[in-house]
């Protein structure tokens, strides 16, 4: 009860996190790892290190908690052979070191069963933007646990999540899953009699204190003020693989498996108690009488803990899917669709959805912001993507190049959502007009009204559904065949990010604009991008073509730049002089992606302002 009914599992509900709501692995390893110990045995281990694995298939923030556990637990019993019992208690070192042998064992059984995953995972790892450079440097600190957030309930509870709300207005721009960590009273009460019950009760305890100062972060905050006193997970979040977690907060989810422990101690310790004083009755009571007793007194506990974190009735959300979707399925084929723009709010839908029509889908979700080559390398689907400007060396109009992208990919669909304001960037409408031929689009209604998930008044609270709120619209276009198709050109791998004249990053610019800005501008803006040896360009042919390429380019000295096609024989070396220059070259293309590498011989990076092409010869699909 105390661990599954927690705070901050149920608002991870809420949050949408059914990932982090799997947890039931965790304490399964962690007793499955204290019955190896104190039961070794091969049957044992294996059992542990299989417990062990679980966590990485719920979530792989659940599995680096459980090594981390394992290896706070490792540690305890080196320092503290006592918590073993009188076997190890006045043990030397070596015999120490044989007490966690079989942890040892587990974990080589878990590394061992997840290893495709760990080693997919770690790769996966090297191009995952950290905490700072995809939230901003307080992104870590923001989302760990304030001291006031242990004791405050949790918003979502129905009789006091108002008071929480106001409680905990120092974190007003976080979402509720994000903010709650309530330990809970009833629980603590508990807690604080296990840890006079119980020869584990010092461990746990400890670990109770251990896990939440990591929740708590990197430093010390008291009700929204930052005291500056640095915790331990500063030094953890700066280890290697470990300084892509960003929600220090989730660390709470062991602490409240430790609490458990401590306020099951602490259970046993009131029906102790109580068989005592029965015992010394004179004459006794019927057994039962005290059986029945005992019964109630743990239900009333049971209904305590309830109550304290009460969910009830749970923030619902309806789904609305748009009839196009159906219609899309029913098409014979395979070709993809592509919604826009993807929001981290609005590409879960979209995934949604796709179980309906069932087709290949541009984009996707997921909780980082990867890489998508797709994305990266064309300005039009980027445009559309984020619905901002996407200003870059690719100097071709967007709406020449869509319809020609769109064929080659064979994206049949684009949904446009007004979510978030997104279709008052003006550019996406006329993108997806020369699309779909200048026919008109289909309009529907796209979203049902849901709960916000910031604050308690914020939640949609029924027992039902009911009548739900529409908002919003989704316009719908059917890309058409364009009677001739242009080749288009990609940004491939080794170029620096695109930056205005005054050096300022195009992301940053974009990140830090709201609907407010005005960010017309930036579509006019000269826009450059470096590299220091070799970038490679990606130019896009649905027939065998003939171009001239032209490249606008900076440099700061003498030099010579070789462009060689790496899939062709295709091979052409200009010398530059210092400044600004344009250099050309015809090339041949075959169908389908032609990868163009450019190196530089200056020792400084050479600056690119622009990329073009012109087609010497019409292609017709």
């Amino acid at each position: 009860m105390v661990f599954a009914c927690s705070g901050y599992l149920l608002s991870q509900v809420a949050g949408g996190h059914a990932n982090l709501v799997a947890a039931w692995p965790l304490p399964l390893a962690m007793l499955a790892l204290r019955r190896t110990v104190h039961r070794p045995s091969l049957r044992n281990t294996l059992l542990a290190g299989l417990a062990l694995g679980l966590n990485l298939l719920a979530d792989w923030q659940y599995f680096l908690f459980i090594l981390i556990w394992t290896g706070w637990y490792s540690c305890w019993i080196i320092a503290a052979p006592e918590h073993l019992g009188h076997l190890y208690a006045r043990a030397q070192f070596p015999a120490r070191l044989k007490a966690i042998a079989p942890l040892l064992g587990a974990l080589v059984v878990a590394l061992a069963l997840a290893s495709p995953l760990i080693i997919a995972t770690a790769r996966a790892s090297l191009d995952v933007p950290t905490a700072a450079t995809e939230g901003g440097p307080n992104f870590r600190l923001d989302h760990s646990v304030d001291l006031a957030d242990l004791f405050i309930p949790s918003q979502l509870h129905p009789l006091w999540g108002t008071f929480a709300e106001q409680a905990q207005s120092y974190k007003a721009e976080l979402y509720i899953q994000n903010k709650t960590a309530y330990l809970g009273l009833v629980a603590l009460a508990l807690a604080g009699l296990g840890i006079r019950a119980g020869r584990e009760r010092a461990f746990w305890a400890a670990s109770v204190v251990m896990f939440t100062l990591l929740a708590m972060g990197p430093r010390l905050q008291i009700a929204g003020w930052n005291s500056g006193v640095p915790l331990p997970a500063a030094i953890l979040f700066e280890l290697p693989f470990i300084v892509i977690f960003r929600f220090p907060i989730r660390f709470i989810a062991v602490a409240m498996v430790a609490l458990a422990i401590l306020s099951a101690l602490g259970m046993r310790a009131i029906l102790m108690i109580l068989q005592t004083s029965y015992n010394a009755l004179s004459p006794p009571r019927p057994r039962q009488f005290a059986a029945l007793k005992t019964r109630l007194i743990v239900a009333g506990f049971i209904a305590l803990l309830a109550l304290d974190n009460l969910t009830l009735p749970f923030p619902l959300v309806g789904i609305y899917i748009p009839p196009y979707y159906w219609e899309i399925a029913r098409e014979p084929g395979t070709f993809a669709v592509m919604e826009a723009p993807l929001y981290s709010a609005t590409s879960p839908f979209y995934m949604l959805y796709q179980t309906i029509h069932e087709k290949p889908l541009v984009g996707g979700h997921t909780a980082r912001r990867l890489p998508y080559a797709i994305l990266d390398e064309l300005p039009v689907l980027r445009a559309l993507a984020y619905a901002k400007p996407a200003p870059d060396i690719i100097k071709q109009e967007m709406e020449v190049v869509a319809p020609s992208v769109f064929h080659y990919f064979n994206i049949r669909y684009l949904m446009l959502y007004s979510a978030g304001g997104a279709l008052r960037y003006g550019r996406m409408m006329r993108i997806a007009e020369t699309v779909a031929g200048y026919q008109p689009p289909l309009r529907d209604v796209a979203f049902v009204k849901a709960s916000d998930n910031f604050t308690a008044s914020g939640l949609r609270r029924s027992f039902w559904l009911g009548n739900q709120e529409s908002y919003g619209s989704v316009l719908v276009y059917r890309a058409s065949t364009p009677t001739t198709t242009v080749p288009f050109i990609g940004v491939g791998a080794g170029w620096d990010e695109p930056r205005l004249v005054d050096g300022r990053s195009v992301r940053e610019v974009l990140d830090q604009a709201t609907w407010a800005d005005e960010l017309g501008w930036l579509e006019g803006e000269a826009v450059s991008r470096t590299f220091s040896q070799a970038a490679h360009l990606h130019v896009y042919s649905s027939e065998p073509c003939r171009i001239r390429l032209h490249l606008r380019l900076e440099a700061e000295g003498a030099g010579r730049l070789l462009l060689q096609d790496l899939e062709g024989d295709q091979r052409t070396e200009w010398a530059l002089e210092a400044g600004m220059q344009t250099v050309s070259v015809e090339l041949h293309l075959r169908p389908g992606k032609t990868t163009l590498q450019l190196v530089s011989q200056e020792s400084k990076p050479l600056r690119v302002w622009g990329v073009n092409l012109d087609l010497l010869e019409a292609t017709t699909p």
